[in-house]
């Protein structure tokens, strides 16, 4: 039973996010809907065909209903609530502080799919993977590059034609930064994409470095976001690292240049 579970832990983790609801227009939603009605209407009794999508209706209104009277109970339960703000502590190690580890690097890695078939496109699935593998590569390599973490997946939503995907993702230095892009991982795509061996895709990225004093941060009622969900390392245990939390009590009587340690 372990082994089964751990196939469809990976198979989940390689595939389970190729394909999502929003990769779809509402146009092509409701031509699937109708042509399985119409199948349904072929082999089933037409009563039952009828009822399927009936109850299924019923049964999305039932739950909506449900789960708007548990808000905060039952759904919505990673809602942080409170003000609060992000910190990152000091270096404690003289040798590794460089020009650029006073404050917080965030950098925006952007790919897009240029083709008709969206994500299935053909070689999309190898692509998805190098990216993964790029990010677990980061997770291994924390303290050696300052990575503190990476938002999920985010899609560019007003993009009519292709599919746009975005990662933000944290690091205490540029050092750090420049070390993920030389790493193996990211070398495999880098070359393959150089190669034009995925012809219809494009890529970006921007960087920046905000050193300290230059950047704050608020986060009230929502779950753990941006630099708020980063993680840093506070020391290292048999199962792997021993992360701290960026997120800290913000007073309300806070201001923007106070989080930053400046005077108005």
């Amino acid at each position: 039973m372990a082994s089964l579970r751990a196939l469809y832990l990976n198979f989940k983790d390689d595939y389970g996010d190729l394909l999502e609801v929003t990769d779809f227009s509402i146009a092509t939603w409701l031509a699937f809907g109708a042509s399985l009605q119409l199948l349904s209407q072929s082999w089933l009794n037409p009563q039952l065909s009828y009822l399927i999508p009936l109850v299924y209706l019923v049964y999305r209104v039932a739950r909506v209903s449900i789960d708007c009277r548990r808000i905060f109970t039952g759904t919505f339960t990673n809602v942080v609530f409170g003000r609060w703000s992000a910190t990152l502590p000091e270096p404690e190690n003289p040798l590794t502080v460089s020009a650029t580890s006073d404050g917080v690097v965030m950098f925006l890695l952007g790919a897009r799919i240029n083709h008709p078939l969206g994500k299935l496109a053909p070689g999309n699935a190898e692509i998805d993977r190098i990216f993964k593998d790029m990010w677990v590569e980061a997770e291994k390599n924390r303290t050696k590059w300052s990575y503190l973490g990476r938002s999920e997946t985010l899609y560019d939503i007003s993009d009519t034609e292709g599919i746009t995907t975005f990662w933000i993702s944290y690091w205490k230095d540029l050092k750090g930064l420049q070390e993920f892009a030389t790493s193996p991982a990211h070398s495999l795509g880098q070359n393959a994409y150089l190669k034009k061996k995925f012809p219809y895709m494009g890529v970006m990225h921007e960087t920046y470095h905000s050193p300290k004093g230059a950047w704050e941060t608020i986060y009230d009622n929502v779950p753990p976001l941006g630099l708020g969900k980063a993680k840093y390392v506070i020391g290292e245990g048999p199962n792997g690292f021993k992360l701290g939390d960026t997120l800290h009590r913000s007073p309300r009587s806070s201001t923007m240049y106070g989080r930053m340690g400046k005077e108005k």
